[in-house]
């Protein structure tokens, strides 16, 4: 649970970022009380490979590298987003993410994403754009 000041700092964070530009502020809103926040440190996996899908994530602060069959593949900052492939392909991971930095964020249980997303098409329009994007990278 996200108290009052995080959740107007991180609804006023994600608004910032050009990946949630097509959500009104009301869905930005929702996506946060539908998620809690997160911090790792450096050199943690933030999700791996083969492992069934339980969340996906927003990076706020920090860096994560992606790994496809252990080759890195991608690099995601602030306002990137992990696990997306797998809410959407209904599955297992499809890369590992492990931190390069201290990273936070918000960490929004799939359980919870799937009806937010069919009550709110922005939002479902936002995951499939990013998921989208990930597969042409």
């Amino acid at each position: 649970m996200v108290s009052g000041g995080e959740r107007r700092e991180l609804v006023k964070t994600l608004s910032g970022y050009e990946t949630f530009a097509n959500c009104g502020k009301d869905d930005i809103e929702a996506l946060v009380d539908a998620g809690g926040p997160f911090a790792l440190p450096a050199g943690w996996p933030l999700v791996q490979e083969g492992i069934p899908a339980d969340a996906c994530y927003v990076l706020t602060s920090g860096t994560a590298r992606v790994f496809h069959q252990r080759e890195q593949v991608a690099e995601i900052g602030p306002g990137g987003i992990v696990g997306e492939m797998a809410l959407l392909e209904g599955g297992q991971r499809q890369a590992t993410v492990t931190t390069s930095t201290r990273v936070t964020g918000l960490r929004i249980e799939n359980d919870a994403l799937r009806p937010l997303m069919q009550k709110r098409p922005k939002i479902a329009e936002m995951f499939r754009a990013v998921y989208t994007a990930h597969q042409s990278s």
